[in-house]
């Protein structure tokens, strides 16, 4: 059976993004949690991956490094699974998205971490993650977030609520953080990316995934988890 090597739930990205593959794949995995803060963790990263990063996927003596890469992977071992549209053209678009997620939006992911735990305060009346809204280059990333979801529903999104319709798929998955984020920091958006966002948390798999976060904060410690970074 395939070995998912991840990080603590409720903040690490590209672990949920390389979980939700796997889910998405249909196909069986086992998740094994590396708590990198932890003693010891060095040395059982180095020794479960080559660069240094989770998630890795190992399927027997392969590793596959990368979360895209983890992606992709899947889709060749189950051609016509949830990962990617069955499409042509849509499939090369939902490539695209998730790309895009894995590839730009530096300033806006170093200004508002993930943290499923977490909700931003309000201090005085005033939200207080208007400074971090503040920050470089954040507030064009937030408005190109929410024109990437409407260009993309718009040529795809028709019949349901996901960038591609009703079926949520990897491209879904990579902008889960993101939704997540927003949702965290209490940033405000139009109508339209509020409800696509709403809708990708609602997702079972996304919704299971934020109930495991939840868990596993009670059991080391919730304020501790909420706390970080």
């Amino acid at each position: 059976m395939m070995r998912l090597v991840i990080g603590g739930k409720w903040s690490s990205t590209w672990t949920m993004r390389g979980w939700l593959a796997c889910r998405l794949s249909g196909l069986p995995f086992e998740a094994e949690t590396l708590f990198l803060s932890r003693e010891g963790s060095k040395a059982q990263l180095a020794e479960a991956s080559p660069t240094g990063l989770i998630p890795i996927l190992h399927d027997g003596d392969f590793a596959v490094t990368d979360t895209l890469a983890i992606a992709e992977y899947l889709w060749e071992r189950a051609p016509g699974c949830d990962i990617w549209p069955g499409d042509l053209r849509a499939r090369t678009a939902a490539r695209s998205s998730a790309a895009e997620m894995h590839a730009h939006f530096v300033e806006l992911r170093a200004a508002l971490p993930m943290n499923l735990v977490k909700r931003w305060p309000i201090a005085n009346g005033v939200p207080s993650n208007v400074k971090l809204l503040g920050r470089p280059g954040v507030a064009p990333q937030v408005a190109r977030v929410q024109e990437s979801w409407r260009l993309t529903r718009a040529a795809w999104g028709q019949g349901g609520p996901y960038l591609f319709g009703a079926r949520f798929n990897f491209a879904d998955a990579m902008w889960a953080p993101m939704a997540s984020r927003f949702r965290t920091y209490s940033v405000p958006l139009a109508p339209d990316a509020q409800a696509y966002a709403e809708a990708v948390l609602a997702h079972p798999l996304v919704a299971e995934w934020v109930a495991g976060a939840e868990a596993q904060a009670r059991e080391i410690g919730w304020e501790a988890c909420a706390a970080f970074p």
